[in-house]
């Protein structure tokens, strides 16, 4: 199996340093066996700032769990969501929480 190299990029690199975002835009990528996620503070306004935290969990040696919260002016709740990547032994994919092996890492995690 291939490891996952994680790339972290900073708010304001990823060019998001403003009073709003999308979900989509700080969705974690896949590309081969890189996992590119946004984390960092954006600048200080009169408001606050914009954020996001994205925090990489591995379940099991072929699941891996990202949980996104990003916070800017116009959110009431934050954005973002929890992401899940598989190893099926030919590469890392982007799956749901209703993947097998999904399923079966977050059930073993939670006892």
């Amino acid at each position: 199996m291939s490891t996952l190299t994680i790339n972290t990029v900073s708010l304001k690199n990823a060019g998001l340093d403003s009073t709003y975002f999308r979900t989509s835009d700080v969705t974690p990528v896949i590309d081969g066996d890189t996992l590119t996620i946004i984390d960092g503070r954006g600048t200080s306004r009169s408001w606050g700032s914009p954020s996001v935290r994205s925090d990489v969990s591995t379940l099991t040696d072929t699941v891996v769990m990202v949980q996104v919260t990003g916070w800017h002016k116009h959110t009431v709740s934050p954005v973002g969501g929890n992401y899940y990547f598989v190893n099926d032994g030919k590469g890392w994919t982007r799956r749901t929480a209703n993947h097998k092996a999904v399923k079966s890492a977050l059930a073993a995690k939670s006892h």
